[in-house]
């Protein structure tokens, strides 16, 4: 049983590591596109 806890574990840190990321690329690219726009 522990195993398969620790397993568990594991998968929910490596869906929070894939969802993190795309979080952090989705507001990294949103700030390119807005500030792309802008005169300069």
């Amino acid at each position: 049983m522990s195993e398969e806890t620790n397993n568990k574990d594991a998968g929910d840190g490596t869906a929070d590591a894939i969802a993190a990321t795309a979080v952090i690329s989705l507001v990294v690219l949103t700030l390119y596109i807005w500030l792309s726009g802008m005169p300069s």
